[in-house]
């Protein structure tokens, strides 16, 4: 074999070998990348209380991921502090309500953008049609179900801890246009059955909520296998989902927003598209509101 062959070879099997080299150098990245996201995904089910409603698949969307792996990381109570900390960006983040000893950490959603930024906590959204049946149990609807991406339920516990932190009010917006708001929105503990206290009424879709048709203020949550509402019959089971029925001797609901068809909000609307129910802290407001 003359010596320029040799050279050659001597290249070509160089180049085999540098390739192999790089071929198993990705595989092994890859099996790096994908050991890690399987771990980030165990730490996230065993340390997050909510994690059921946040795929796998979409774990990677969690903005402050990060903290999750940190042992000493410092989580904010509601999305109204992350913004204060720089969050600006809506989407999931995992945050713990206070008093952090007794609290777990959960994820939610944010909208960053809405109401001039001020940072708003989703608990609750619902679209006509949705894949979600509503129709759930007493524990279902303590612990949350559906997507916290899209159609979810947060879960009135986690709602409790949410709301007993501060003092917050609650805006209901519909069809992206209309909204309800009270000024006050505060869940009691399960020993009460997560009776719901409101306040004064403000916006533009009227105020289904505190309407002599049926007043939820005060009243106890009520879901098909636990009826505490105030009528003989068992409203929630009648109309297929969780809410705090006053009565159910009316056709329909005069507001309820846990239905998979016919979400309620009269007088503005009797099948509402889209409905999404969030929370800020009572002292957060932008100027142009005025108060």
């Amino acid at each position: 074999m003359s010596r320029d062959m040799e050279l050659r070879f001597s290249i070509m099997n160089f180049h085999n070998q540098l390739m192999a080299f790089a071929a198993i150098l990705l595989s092994a990245q890859s099996f790096t990348s994908a050991a890690q996201s399987e771990l980030t995904y165990e730490q996230m089910q065993l340390r997050v209380a909510n994690a059921a409603l946040l795929p796998k698949s979409q774990m990677h969307k969690v903005i402050n991921m990060r903290d999750i792996l940190l042992k000493t990381a410092k989580y904010s109570k509601d999305c109204t502090s992350l913004r204060r900390r720089g969050f600006t960006e809506s989407g999931l983040y995992v945050i713990q309500p206070e008093p952090t000893k007794r609290t777990p950490l959960i994820v939610v959603n944010c909208d960053m953008t809405y109401d001039c930024g001020i940072g708003y906590t989703v608990l609750h959204r619902n679209s006509k049609g949705s894949e979600l049946t509503w129709n759930e149990t007493w524990t279902t609807y303590k612990y949350g179900f559906g997507n916290i991406q899209g159609d979810h339920y947060i879960g009135n516990e986690y709602m409790y801890y949410l709301t007993n932190q501060n003092w917050y009010k609650a805006r209901i917006i519909i069809d992206g246009e209309s909204y309800a708001e009270y000024d006050i929105f505060r869940l009691d503990n399960e020993k009460t059955q997560y009776r719901l206290y409101l306040g004064a009424y403000r916006g533009n879709a009227g105020d289904a909520l505190a309407n002599n048709a049926n007043m939820v203020d005060n009243m106890p949550f009520s879901s098909r296998d636990k009826d505490a509402d105030g009528d003989a019959a068992n409203c929630a089971s009648k109309y297929g989902g969780g809410w705090w029925f006053n009565t159910c001797s009316t056709a329909n609901p005069f507001a309820m927003l846990t239905q998979k068809e016919n979400i309620h909000w009269e007088p503005f609307d009797k099948a509402a598209k889209h409905v999404t129910l969030m929370v800020k802290p009572v002292k957060m407001y932008c100027r142009s509101e005025g108060y």
